[in-house]
């Protein structure tokens, strides 16, 4: 992460607070900048301050000891992450990384006044547990899939979700797709063949072309 500097005038931030903790943010907080790749949080490590992401996103994911990874949800423009707001209640380390998926714009502030905002401001607390509420929607729909749901068609509905219409691509390798869905490269490039044959996709380096986006959709009934 870049050397923290002031925050600018405009940023966005959650809507109703009230103006006293509005001026503590603005005063307080410190902007800081990662590039794609940067790392926020890494596992097993002291969290010791508060981001709120102005722009860019960060993945949150999990590694396994065979080294494969799960992404567990993404933290987007004016949302915070729901394991560094964890480990600051709590004191404990991170469980999981968080890495800059593209370039992040945030704003930062040191774990004590984050605690003290969170013990005096309700509308803080209102903002903070709400995020929470939608990642722990995200993690248990991750669950679910993973749980109960055929990797082809877990697949399919990715590639639907993030392709969208016909000769429309995913940029992105097979090992990022893996991770995503927390199953072996290996797995990925077998079914992504399989739909190249059946016509639903084209396959180039780096690249995941959507030939047939309604056939895909059957595919992840």
């Amino acid at each position: 992460m870049s050397t923290p500097a002031r925050v600018p005038a405009d940023f966005p931030y959650p809507e109703g607070l009230p103006p006293a903790l509005l001026s503590q943010l603005r005063e307080h907080g410190r902007a800081a900048r990662l590039a794609a790749g940067d790392m926020y949080l890494r596992e097993h490590a002291a969290v010791e301050s508060f981001a709120l992401v102005r722009s860019g996103a960060l993945r949150v994911y999990k590694t396994g000891e065979n080294g494969r990874e799960i992404t567990l949800y993404g933290v987007g423009p004016g949302e915070c992450c729901t394991v560094n707001v964890l480990c600051l209640l709590s004191g404990r380390p991170s469980p999981a990384a968080a890495a800059a998926e593209t370039a992040v714009e945030a704003v930062i502030y040191p774990r004590r006044l984050f605690l003290r905002w969170m013990a005096e401001h309700e509308a803080m607390r209102a903002y903070v547990f709400g995020i929470l509420a939608d990642k722990v929607g995200d993690m248990m729909a991750l669950i679910e899939e993973v749980a109960f749901q055929r990797m082809d068609r877990r697949l399919a509905a990715y590639l639907v979700e993030r392709g969208g219409a016909a000769g429309s691509a995913l940029e992105c390798t097979h090992e990022t797709v893996a991770a995503d869905l927390g199953t072996a490269r290996e797995v990925v490039s077998r079914l992504l063949k399989s739909f190249e044959q059946r016509g639903l996709v084209t396959l180039a380096r780096g690249r995941i072309g959507i030939a047939d986006p309604a056939g895909l959709r059957e595919a992840a009934l």
